[in-house]
């Protein structure tokens, strides 16, 4: 009975609990929301429609981004690239909307030998810029006679380098020419302590002395040094000091200062020759108004590397001459060069002018050795020699003209020229020829500057060439030689005026490559065909320059005719002088102009504009 009471009591105790569990159910919290940060901005350009917010989870959130001006929207920073879009949130987001520039096709369309360089801008290439970008080109040359001409419609300047602002498709049409000249110019500053403006200025003024030498294959340009005194001409070279030498360097085509010269000093240089790597410059000096007091010193030089050169003074004070025109050769066959000098030095006591010659030692030195030469009574004033070899012997001759003036009807000795030979008996130079015909050229008196002596007909027999002056006009000749040692006459330029043409002698080139000597013309002064504008000492109104009178052209049979194939015509150029050298079969002119304004520093230092013109001789 116990026992079955207890079992009651648990079965009781059982059912009670499970009732109470059925009956008040646990219910749990409801989970949080999820809420997302959606951060929209944009970029440079333009504008969003929102810029974002809090959402909660599965929202969609609409943005449109909408470009500004010359932008279009390129795409989201996730890589989507549609400008309104929707946005589930799922999660904190950033997005930026991205927008660029307008681009612009630039074409550039190339017409002749040249390109149009700027970072990637090339010819024949189409690149896109974007809206508002200013682009730099510049128009290069690539042929060897390739000028840039223009850029075509729409551009209006004809500068080989232009800015463009891109704000539409833009088409160039480009186009380079040949050309017969091209002209390099550069300013390069000389500051030389000590050295005078006036004189820095008269010695790249000068007209006769200044050269053209090579060394190491580099091009440079030699100035021998010039005085300069105003209106006030002194009396004589006593009152004023000579003036050191200058010369130019050649580089990337154009001329550059090099050195200066303080022990190679001139008052006023004239005539030069050169023979390999050996040179003569003689001083005229021409100041005062008695030409017997005008004397000064020749210079001998070697070319050495590295564009120095090695001077000698051949003179001493005591031997100084009027040395117009100079010359270097081998007269005594020894393997040294000798020099000559005319019309050389006065002798007060015997009133007679001497020719002077100087014969080269071993040890470098000259000796002074007029007697070597017996030119007998001087009745008209020789300021020009050469030494040539014109009968193929061991030895030179020396050959010079007289310096002419007056009537030659009246005066058979005028427009005179004579060779002499070495006679070995005498051991001297004696008279061998002469010209006998005052008037085989001119009706005037013309008075010779330089002699050349060249086979200009190449038939193996040397020719004469002489350059003429007189105040009424310039010329130069040519005589035939004979083979004999004896000479023709056989051609002449016309005689120019001092309004037409002015030049201090010329120069052999073969110039168009034909294997015949031609003649370039060293010009001067104002002449109409030289000058574009030709009016007197007045570079700026001159306009620049014409070539076309100053190249003569050998016809191969030692006639000459100036160049007229097309018109070698600078304007705008200022320049005073100009001096023809040859370069890879290629004429050249080297030029050089300072200002009285603008450019000049003190008292020793000036702006010099160089030029180097090229001419290209079909």
């Amino acid at each position: 009975m116990r026992k079955l009471i207890s079992l009651l009591s648990i079965f009781t105790i059982v059912l009670s609990c499970s009732s109470d569990e059925t009956s008040t159910p646990v219910t749990p919290p409801p989970a949080p929301i999820a809420k997302y940060t959606i951060t929209l901005s944009a970029g440079e350009g333009g504008t969003v429609s929102t810029t974002g917010g809090e959402y909660e989870a599965g929202q969609t959130v609409s943005v449109t981004a909408t470009p500004q001006g010359e932008y279009l929207f390129k795409d989201w920073s996730d890589g989507n690239t549609d400008a309104t879009r929707t946005i589930t949130v799922s999660s904190n987001s950033t997005l930026t909307a991205n927008f660029e520039k307008r681009k612009y096709p630039l074409t550039l369309n190339i017409e002749g030998e040249g390109e149009v360089l700027e970072e990637i801008v090339n010819a024949g290439r189409t690149t896109d810029y974007d809206s508002g970008t200013t682009v730099k080109l510049t128009a290069i040359s690539t042929g060897e006679w390739s000028v840039f001409d223009t850029w075509g419609e729409g551009i209006e300047t004809n500068e080989n380098t232009i800015q463009l602002n891109i704000n539409e498709p833009l088409t160039l049409n480009v186009k380079f020419k040949e050309s017969s000249i091209i002209v390099n110019e550069n300013v390069t500053r000389i500051d030389i302590p000590g050295q005078s403006t006036e004189y820095l200025r008269a010695s790249f003024y000068n007209v006769s002395g200044p050269f053209h030498f090579k060394s190491d294959g580099e091009n440079y340009m030699f100035y021998p040094g010039t005085v300069f005194w105003g209106q006030n001409k002194p009396n004589s070279k006593d009152e004023i000091e000579s003036s050191p030498s200058h010369s130019l360097k050649r580089i990337d085509g154009k001329w550059e200062y090099f050195k200066t010269y303080d022990d190679v000093k001139f008052w006023g240089a004239r005539n030069f020759e050169i023979i390999d790597n050996f040179i003569v410059v003689g001083d005229g000096n021409e100041i005062g108004q008695d030409m017997t007091d005008w004397d000064g010193d020749t210079y001998y030089g070697e070319i050495l590397t590295q564009g120095e050169i090695k001077w000698t003074k051949v003179n001493d004070n005591n031997n100084r001459g009027f040395y117009h025109g100079s010359t270097i050769g081998d007269l005594n066959n020894d393997g040294y060069m000798d020099i000559g000098g005319a019309p050389g030095q006065w002798f007060e006591e015997k009133q007679e002018w001497r020719l002077k010659i100087f014969i080269q030692n071993a040890n470098g030195t000259f000796t002074n050795n007029d007697a070597i030469l017996d030119f007998g009574d001087i009745h008209n004033l020789p300021f020009t020699l050469d030494f040539a070899n014109v009968f193929g012997d061991s030895k030179d001759e020396i050959i010079t003209a007289d310096y002419g003036g007056g009537d030659p009807f009246a005066n058979p000795e005028l427009n005179q020229i004579k060779i002499f030979s070495f006679d070995e008996d005498d051991n001297k130079y004696k008279l061998h020829w002469k010209s006998s015909s005052s008037t085989a050229f001119y009706d005037i008196g013309m008075g010779a500057t330089s002699i050349k002596v060249y086979d200009f007909d190449n038939d193996g027999i040397q020719d004469i060439s002489v350059a003429r002056e007189d105040q009424q006009g310039n010329s130069f000749e040519i005589w035939k030689g004979n083979g004999d040692g004896t000479f023709v006459p056989h051609f002449s330029t016309p005689i120019w005026n001092e309004n037409e043409l002015q030049f201090r002698e010329f120069l052999l080139m073969d110039v168009n490559n034909d294997n015949s000597m031609d003649i370039v013309l060293r010009p001067f002064h104002y002449g109409s065909l030289y000058r574009n504008n030709p009016v007197w000492w007045n570079v700026y109104q001159n306009n620049g320059i014409k070539l076309n009178s100053l190249i003569w052209l050998n016809n191969q049979d030692g006639t000459f005719s100036n160049y007229d194939t097309e018109e070698l015509k600078i304007e705008g150029m200022l320049v005073d002088n100009v001096h023809p050298y040859m370069e890879n079969g290629i004429l050249h002119f080297t030029g050089t102009f300072t200002t009285e304004e603008g450019n000049l520093y003190g008292q020793d230092a000036i702006d010099l504009t160089t030029y180097d013109i090229k001419v290209n001789i079909k």
